[in-house]
């Protein structure tokens, strides 16, 4: 009798999807695919209250995502296309057309973000305010637990630098 593997990315039918390994649910689309706008930081946190008002799936605790959240969707072994229709290496229980990247809760100094590019496969800063072609992939815990710490990712840590 053969086992049956459980999938790690699974549909749920109601626009989110669960990461079985992370225990984490994510929005089924991103900002761009429910807007039609690329949003700045900023206007992703507004977004996120949005999904939250009306209740997105019946839930009100979506958020950003954590760098090291984002980074955990990314799998060269996998990928759909985004609204360019160009390979973003996420998942196809995921809805294409999508943007190539989000936005994530690490903020940095001088007005910066962290981005992960689903494209490339690595973050970069971001201006908070500024005019970027930037989406959020809304997530929110199963457990209700908080996020768990980002790690060290290139120049992009997550601990307080020191001199």
């Amino acid at each position: 009798m053969e086992l049956e593997t459980k999938k790690r990315f699974v549909d749920n039918g109601n626009g989110t999807v669960t990461d079985n390994e992370t225990q984490l649910m994510w929005n089924q689309t991103d900002s761009f695919q429910d807007t039609s706008k690329w949003l700045n930081w900023y206007e992703a946190l507004d977004y996120l209250k949005e999904l939250n008002l009306k209740k997105l799936a019946g839930f009100t605790n979506w958020r950003m995502p954590t760098l090291e959240e984002a980074e955990g969707l990314y799998n060269e072994e996998v990928c759909i296309r985004d609204t360019d229709r160009i390979e973003i290496y996420i998942d196809p229980a995921f809805s294409p057309g999508g943007g190539y990247s989000t936005w994530t809760t690490k903020e940095r100094p001088h007005g910066t973000a962290a981005i992960f590019y689903y494209r490339y496969g690595h973050g970069n800063l971001g201006n908070k305010e500024g005019i970027t072609k930037d989406s959020v992939r809304a997530v929110r815990d199963l457990s209700g637990a908080a996020p768990k710490p980002v790690k060290h990712l290139g120049g992009l840590s997550s601990g307080r630098q020191t001199s």
